[in-house]
C-alpha cells in the first residue's frame, strides 16, 4: 500500500512522530499524494504490527510524552523491495469530472461557476508547487553532492505536479465557445 510505503521512506530518513509524518507529506510529496492523520495513525498501526517500524515513547517535560517511530532492518527491506517493483497504472478518480460530466442540467452560468472556481483553485496549487521549486532549487544549492539525486528525483516528481495541473485548462475559452 503506497501510504505505509511513503511512510517508510520518510522513517528511512529519520525516526518521526506521526504529526511530524503528516507534516512531511504535507511540505513533500502533497502535489501527487496526500493523506490524512488518521490514515498515517492507522498506516503506522500496520506497520508497527508487521514489525516495519518500531516506536518509542519519549517524555517531554511539561508537555504530553511523544511516541516516535523508526524503521526497521525488515522494515528497509520491504521498502527497497517496493521500490524496486513497478506498479500498475493507476485509475484515474476526478470528482470534479463527474460533476462535469452529468452538468447538462446546469445553465451555462453554473457551469461557468464550477469550471472558474476549479481553474482557481488549479491555480492556486501551481503557485504552491512554484513555491516548492524554489525551496528545492536552495536545497540543491545547499545540499551536499550526494544528495543531488535525491533532489534531481524530487524535481522530477515537483515537474509532474506542475505539469498534472497545467494539463487541466490547456485551452479554456474553447470549452465556453463549443458550449451551447
Amino acid at each position: 500500500m503506497p501510504i505505509e510505503h511513503a511512510i517508510l521512506a520518510f522513517l528511512d530518513f529519520q525516526p518521526m512522530t506521526g504529526y511530524d509524518l503528516k507534516k512531511s507529506f504535507n511540505s513533500s510529496v502533497a502535489h501527487f499524494w496526500s493523506s490524512t492523520q488518521s490514515h498515517i495513525y492507522k498506516a503506522l498501526e500496520k506497520l508497527e504490527e508487521r514489525e516495519f517500524v518500531a516506536s518509542k515513547i519519549i517524555p517531554h517535560e511539561g508537555k504530553p510524552s511523544r511516541k516516535e517511530y523508526h524503521i526497521t532492518k525488515a522494515g528497509r527491506a520491504e521498502l527497497k523491495k517496493w521500490l524496486a517493483t513497478p506498479l500498475p497504472l493507476s485509475p484515474v478518480r476526478e470528482a470534479w469530472m463527474i460533476q462535469l460530466f452529468f452538468a447538462h442540467s446546469l445553465s451555462n452560468e453554473q457551469i461557468a461557476g464550477l469550471i472558474e472556481t476549479r481553474k482557481n483553485e488549479v491555480s492556486k496549487a501551481i503557485e504552491e508547487l512554484t513555491q516548492t521549486q524554489i525551496i528545492i532549487e536552495k536545497q540543491k544549492q545547499e545540499r551536499p553532492p550526494n544528495m543531488e539525486r535525491m533532489v534531481l528525483l524530487w524535481q522530477l516528481t515537483l515537474d509532474y505536479g506542475s505539469e498534472y495541473y497545467k494539463s487541466e485548462f490547456p485551452h479554456p475559452n474553447v470549452f465556453f465557445e463549443k458550449l451551447p
